[in-house]
């Protein structure tokens, strides 16, 4: 059920007004066509928009029903609902007439697949999401995280945003393309992977193993932002990742402060001196050789960086921080995109409940890092170094144990001059009304490299996520208006590679 801040009467206004607003903007567009082609596109977006317009509602709770599912890949106890929301979605796919979707096993969590293939001659386009999320810390959310509400034309809950709307937007726009013409213009292919939050584990050997069921003319991943509301973008590089989780040890038990204080080596103390080892004053990271293969930021990267209206400001006021940190030798984006990082992002010792305050020496820490790669970093590489300088830094009287998992995401850049890109630009612009910027980040998507390794294709941006919707944190949300506006886009974008690979048939 969905649970409304408003009366259903304003809740239809704000979604007629939206509907109006939109539909003036196609009609715009269409007047505006200048060739056949474009013309048949635009002829077909209104259609496209009524049965969209239509079943608004409906697919609010269907996005409702998915988003209330906890898929947290991350936490073994929750693989029965990981299951639930990929059966969920095999369930969807087959109700809007791809009677091929089916599970595929991996040897971690299944891979959603199905495929509908009646335009025989014309191309494959293969659309990848993923149906995983992140844990959540309920205490930090203002409503209960798997338990979406609307307010303010924002549906929140974990994974709305990161990425279950990728999920649904590619589904819809697929379903109000076969409700409408019975038909689609292109072959498609969808693929929604299950592991995403965990760095894709299988996902490389899933692909190895089912190479020609995917096979594929072009792919775009769902899984990606835009720039803002108004103007679009196109991510061509991510960074790489990869995770180390370490232990300090000083005692078998912990002691009691007053009988074996200053006497007795602190874990949490022999942490926080390792963990402040590893970073100069500067904020650079102090491991010996962590830079040593990492490119210079080229002159094509840094007028890149130029052309977007970024603002140190903006970022600062969605998360409510109060300064910038990092290498001032070079600009934020720099840093952000072509510079690598150590992160600690976790951090457990001693006594740390809600209430009460036990006086005790702990005996154990645990710290977990993750460090974004770029270029021509290697993450096994990167984790020795790591182990290196820890074992180097580790104070007397610890002892310190690792856990990782083997493998780590690599960079990835995909270049802008195809005709994949293309398509993908005169579509984002088509439907903005502005040509898309061309952006980098700083997250890691280690699957789209796969796609390239081992189906021989880039896999383009073409998500709707923001930057402002919080994913990974508490009361992450997504903008009901970009559901509609990303169904518009990728029916636009399935008819002209339609048209346009014709013209090349031609």
């Amino acid at each position: 059920m969905i649970t409304m801040t408003a009366s259903k009467p304003l809740t239809m206004l704000f979604f007629v007004g939206l509907n109006l607003f939109f539909h003036t903007n196609s009609t715009a567009q269409i007047s505006n066509a200048k060739t056949s082609k474009i013309e048949k596109v635009n002829s077909s977006l209104p259609l496209y928009e009524k049965y969209i317009d239509d079943n608004q509602d409906a697919h609010l709770k269907e996005f409702v029903e998915l988003i209330s599912i906890p898929s947290i890949s991350s936490i073994q106890s929750n693989k029965p609902e990981v299951e639930k929301a990929a059966n969920w979605i095999v369930n969807k796919l087959k109700s809007i007439g791809v009677t091929t979707a089916q599970l595929l096993p991996t040897a971690g969590n299944p891979v959603v697949y199905g495929s509908w293939d009646k335009a025989p001659g014309k191309p494959t386009v293969l659309i990848y999401a993923h149906y995983d999320v992140q844990p959540v810390k309920e205490a930090e959310w203002d409503n209960p995280p798997f338990s979406p509400i609307i307010k303010n034309g924002k549906i929140f809950g974990r994974g709305s945003s990161d990425d279950k709307s990728g999920v649904m937007i590619s589904i819809w726009a697929v379903e109000s393309m076969l409700k409408t013409a019975g038909k689609l213009p292109v072959n498609v292919k969808f693929l929604f992977e299950g592991e995403e939050e965990i760095g894709s584990p299988n996902f490389k050997s899933f692909l190895e193993k089912n190479k020609d069921l995917l096979r594929t003319d072009f792919a775009v991943t769902a899984d990606d932002a835009q720039f803002s509301d108004s103007l679009p973008s196109i991510n061509l590089s991510t960074r790489g990742s990869v995770q180390l989780q370490f232990n300090v040890k000083t005692a078998n038990t912990d002691a009691h402060s007053g009988q074996f204080g200053g006497k007795t080596p602190n874990a949490v103390v022999a942490m926080s001196q390792i963990i402040s080892s590893l970073f100069d004053k500067q904020g650079n990271v102090a491991v010996e050789g962590f830079y040593d293969k990492v490119l210079p930021v080229t002159p094509q990267q840094k007028e890149t960086i130029k052309r977007v209206p970024y603002n140190p400001a903006d970022d600062m006021k969605i998360l409510g921080t109060t300064a910038e940190v990092g290498d001032t030798t070079f600009t934020p984006l720099e840093r952000v995109w072509y510079r690598p990082t150590l992160e600690i992002i976790g951090m457990q010792g001693g006594y740390t409940a809600a209430e009460g305050h036990s006086n005790i020496i702990p005996g154990n820490a645990m710290a977990r890092i993750t460090c974004r790669l770029v270029n021509n970093q290697n993450g096994d590489e990167i984790i020795d170094l790591i182990r290196k300088h820890i074992n180097k830094y580790c104070p007397v009287g610890a002892t310190v144990s690792y856990k990782f998992k083997p493998g780590y995401a690599s960079p990835m850049t995909t270049p802008s001059d195809t005709k994949a890109f293309n398509y993908i630009a005169a579509s984002l612009s088509k439907i903005y009304g502005k040509q898309p910027l061309k952006i980098s980040t700083g997250g890691t998507g280690g699957a789209m490299l796969s796609f390239k390794e081992i189906l021989g294709v880039y896999a383009y941006s073409l998500g709707f996520l923001q930057a402002d919707e919080k994913w990974h944190a508490s009361n992450e949300f997504f903008r009901t208006s970009s559901i509609r506006k990303g169904q518009i886009v990728y029916c636009y974008y399935l008819q002209h590679v339609a048209d346009e690979e014709s013209k090349i048939k031609k």
